[in-house]
C-alpha cells in the first residue's frame, strides 16, 4: 500500500490549509479520484485492494489534520523537503496519464497554484502511478446543461438573473426566478460523482442521507453515483424505505398556503419551465407527500431549506431521472 501521508504532507504545506473546509476539499477530492483510478484499472481491482487503499489515505488524513491542530505542524513541515522531489514532478509533461497542460511547473512553492495533493496508487506488481492536482479554485469540468438546453420556453421573467435582495434567508429563491446561473458555482462536492459506497441494497436502489446532503445511486461494485442535494422541512420527517410512484417532466407548481401566508408566492399554478420551484424533473414517492425533484435554486444543495423536500440540481435531477424507473426503491437515512 502507498503511503498517503508525505504526499499529502506537501499539500498541506500551502497557506490555505489553515482553512478547514479548504482541506476537506483536497481530501474529498483526493478519495475520489483514487477510487475511480482504481476502478478504471483492468483487470479491475478487487473491493478488498480498494477499501485498504482507502483506510490507508484516510489514517494519512486523520494523522494530518491531528498535526495541523497543534504544534507539531510546523515540526512536520520542516521534516518533509518539498524540494525532495521537485525533479520528478516539476515535468507533468513526462507522465502518460496527464491530465492536461498546467499554466506553471508542479513544484509545490509555486505561487499561482493554492493548493496541489499528489496520490499515488500502486498495486501488485507493475501497479500503475497517477497524479491528481487539486487548485483552491478549480473544480471538475461543469455538466452540459441538458436541463436547460430541454427546457420549455418560459416568459421573459422567468430568465432574470435573481439579485441577492429577492432570495429569502435560507437562500431560497421565489417561484419564478431562475438561479441555473449558480450551477456553475456548486462546489465539487455537492457535484455529481461516482465514489466508493459499500451497502447490502440492491443495485440499483436509491439511497437518500439526510444528514450529509447526499443522494446515492447504487452501482456494481461497491460503487454509488452521488449527487448532492438540499432537504427541505416537509421531509425533515421522512424515513425508512418508499418507492417512486410516478414520474414528470418539468412538471407545474403550485403555491402552498404557508408560502401564500408568508407572501413568497401568489395564489396560483405556475407552469414548468426555469424559475419553477420543482425544476426540471420530479419523482414522487409513494407516501404522497415526498418527493424528489429539481430547483430553481441550485446555490441552496448542501443546506436546509424552510419549503421543499429533496431537491437536485436540475443538470443532476435529469441525469437521476433518466436512470431510475417507476418503483424504485428509496432508502431514507
Amino acid at each position: 500500500m502507498v503511503d498517503y501521508y508525505p504526499i499529502l504532507a506537501r499539500a498541506m504545506s500551502a497557506p490555505e490549509a489553515k482553512d478547514p473546509q479548504w482541506r476537506r476539499g483536497v481530501y474529498e477530492r483526493a478519495r475520489q479520484m483514487l477510487v475511480t483510478q482504481l476502478l478504471a484499472r483492468r483487470p479491475a481491482t478487487p473491493p478488498a485492494a480498494i477499501a485498504a487503499e482507502q483506510s490507508g489515505l484516510d489514517s494519512a488524513i486523520r494523522r494530518i489534520e491531528a498535526e495541523m491542530s497543534g504544534p507539531a505542524r510546523g515540526a512536520m513541515l520542516r521534516e518533509e523537503s518539498i524540494d525532495q522531489e521537485a525533479g520528478d514532478l516539476a515535468d507533468p509533461a513526462a507522465s502518460a496519464l496527464e491530465r492536461g497542460p498546467l499554466p506553471t511547473s508542479l513544484r509545490l512553492s509555486g505561487i499561482s497554484l493554492l493548493a496541489i495533493a499528489f496520490v499515488a496508487v500502486a498495486i501488485g506488481a507493475g501497479g500503475t502511478m497517477f497524479w491528481v492536482q487539486h487548485a483552491h479554485k478549480a473544480s471538475p469540468a461543469p455538466v452540459k446543461n441538458v436541463a436547460s438546453a430541454a427546457a420549455p420556453q418560459a416568459p421573459a421573467a422567468a430568465k432574470i438573473t435573481p439579485p441577492k435582495l429577492m432570495t429569502t434567508k435560507d437562500g431560497d429563491l421565489a417561484p419564478g426566478l431562475d438561479g441555473s446561473a449558480a450551477d456553475n458555482d456548486l462546489s465539487y462536492v455537492f457535484r455529481r460523482q461516482p465514489t466508493f459506497y459499500r451497502t447490502l441494497q440492491p443495485v440499483g436502489t436509491v439511497i437518500i442521507d439526510k444528514l450529509q446532503h447526499f443522494l446515492y445511486l447504487i452501482q456494481p461494485n461497491n460503487v454509488a453515483l452521488r449527487y448532492g442535494i438540499g432537504l427541505g422541512e416537509q421531509c425533515t420527517e421522512l424515513a425508512g424505505l418508499r418507492h417512486v410512484a410516478s414520474k414528470a417532466e418539468w412538471p407545474s407548481w403550485q403555491a402552498t398556503p404557508d408560502m401564500i401566508e408568508r407572501k413568497l408566492a401568489k395564489p396560483g399554478t405556475l407552469a414548468g419551465g426555469p424559475g419553477n420551484p420543482l425544476g426540471a424533473r420530479v419523482m414522487e414517492l409513494d407516501d404522497g407527500k415526498s418527493r424528489i425533484n429539481g430547483t430553481n435554486a441550485p446555490a441552496t444543495v448542501g443546506t436546509n431549506v424552510i419549503f421543499g423536500c429533496v431537491r437536485l440540481g436540475n443538470d443532476d435531477v435529469v441525469d437521476l431521472y433518466g436512470r431510475v424507473p417507476n418503483g424504485t426503491a428509496v432508502v431514507v437515512n
